[in-house]
């Protein structure tokens, strides 16, 4: 991936505000044309992420995206009004004018003229920051104006669609605001406006094909929402108020065939941490649509049988009150602190409620950013006793390798209590954490004396970003969860 990705891991996200229709009328040359059939855009309201966006007059789509730590927002569209997908492969470029131009007084004077990103939403995509791949990130060359400009589709492209989500298929389009290690302050705000999209097929290009998977519905797990009891792990017990007693949200996938009644049948747990300045909604994990990305990797890979099934639980890692549902998660304190709940809270409703299997190994834990760290400094640091299985996906680490392993090694409690599997995974181009994944690496492919088997892998030009995070993901249900192996 491009050095200007998003930093969606350490940064907020600007939030989607504003009253818009889906689907417009279209006046002159505005609108979206494929294989020479112009329609009216049609929003992804739920997949976007911006403000006061409006249907303008004519049939264009006006927006203000704010510049938030590298996640600048910008507005999603699906390639079809009826929402069939298309074959990316048979498309040699893309099209695109639309203005823009800095929102008055929001706009820091000494940053870099506004940059963009035409990003692709494969079929699995839940929005903006929910599964895609940017095709390119393009400047202008002035500070507001009119900007056209034919993005060319390398042949390639189809291909890293294909390795992220299986199928060339994609849902929609999006464009972005590029605020990234740009300049900009959190805040600045641009207002753009869409005026006209076209795909151009390759000569000869095939027709495209509605989206198959070859899935049969009674192949595909079902994504649930819990709510389980905990509490404020800030407040010293003695000291808590009711105000500090709450139901706290997450989501439950579980495979295809499980059968609450069917308490002979027990599966390994998996539990998911998202990264600072998130919750649990950003791994796209849903009940709504397809379910996200995740779902897809799942679904699949216990269907053809290469992946052993296992319930997952995407909990936010945040415990304390600004938890959420939908939190900042900005809480260091809230993040320091989760080990007290997932030991007492978390882990156990999980137990009482599904269909688990008992003992610490058949207990994974992973996360990205600041839920890797978690899962070494907590999930490896304070509950090596419950969970044998852990992964971190551009983990952020705050401790030296050395330092780690000695309060691993010198917990008596832990004497004998071994790592199964250990993974780790982070890009090249991520400033914020590859300086000390190289050595990390070694040093706990190097601790034989704890960990058992270990895999880690660098993302060629990955920055602090999702393809990254959902290539970890996908690695590690393929590393711990085998078909017809138990897991220890």
């Amino acid at each position: 991936m491009k050095k200007s990705q998003i930093i969606l891991g350490l940064a907020g996200i600007a939030l989607l505000a504003g009253v818009f229709t889906s689907c417009v009328s279209v006046k002159s040359t505005t609108g979206l044309t494929l294989r020479d059939k112009r329609e009216n855009f049609t929003i992804f309201t739920e997949g976007s992420v911006a403000e006061n966006v409006t249907v303008e007059a004519d049939g264009s789509v006006s927006w203000v995206a704010t510049a938030a730590g590298g996640a600048g927002g910008g507005v999603a569209f699906y390639v079809n009004s009826d929402k069939k997908e298309i074959n990316i492969a048979n498309y040699k470029s893309i099209d695109v004018e639309f203005d823009y131009s800095p929102v008055e007084g929001k706009w820091n004077s000494n940053a870099q003229l506004p940059g963009f990103c035409m990003r692709i939403l494969p079929w699995d995509s839940t929005g903006l920051f929910g599964g895609y791949e940017d095709l390119e990130y393009f400047d202008s060359t002035a500070l507001s104006g009119t900007l056209t400009k034919t993005i060319n589709i390398p042949n390639e492209f189809a291909d890293r669609i294909k390795a992220s989500s299986d199928f060339d298929s994609i849902l929609g389009f999006a464009l972005k605001f590029n605020d990234y290690n740009r300049g900009n302050s959190d805040g600045d705000q641009l207002k753009v406006t869409l005026k006209s999209v076209k795909f151009n097929a390759k000569d000869g290009a095939a027709a495209d094909k509605a989206f198959d998977d070859g899935l049969t519905p009674d192949q595909r797990g079902t994504v649930v929402e819990m709510n389980y009891p905990t509490r404020d792990y800030t407040v010293d017990e003695a000291a808590l108020t009711a105000a500090d007693k709450y139901y706290k949200h997450a989501f439950v996938y579980l495979p295809a065939g499980y059968n609450s009644e069917d308490t002979a049948t027990k599966y390994p747990v998996f539990i998911l941490l998202h990264g600072f300045g998130q919750n649990e909604y950003t791994w796209g994990l849903t009940t709504e649509g397809r379910g996200g990305k995740i779902k897809g990797y799942l679904d699949r890979g216990m269907a053809s049988g290469e992946v052993e099934k296992f319930i997952l639980v995407v909990a936010t890692g945040v415990a304390d009150k600004s938890w959420g549902p939908k939190g900042s998660g900005n809480s260091f304190n809230g993040y320091n602190v989760f080990g007290g709940e997932l030991r007492n809270d978390l882990l156990p409703f999980i137990r009482a409620n599904y269909n688990v299997k008992e003992g610490r190994d058949n207990v994974a834990i992973a996360g990205l950013s600041m839920g890797g760290g978690q899962t070494f400094t907590i999930g490896i640091g304070e509950c090596l006793d419950l969970i044998s299985n852990f992964a971190g996906f551009s983990g952020a680490l705050f401790s030296t390798s050395e330092q780690f392993i000695s309060a691993v090694d010198s917990n008596k409690a832990f004497d004998g209590l071994k790592i199964h599997n250990l993974y780790m995974i982070c890009g090249d181009a991520d400033f914020l954490v590859y300086g000390s994944f190289p050595g990390y690496v070694e040093a706990m492919k190097n601790w034989t004396s704890r960990v058992e088997n270990f895999e880690s892998y660098v993302y060629p030009g990955g920055t602090h970003d999702f393809p990254v995070w959902y290539k970890g993901f996908n690695d590690f249900i393929h590393m711990v969860f085998k078909t017809g192996v138990q897991l220890y």
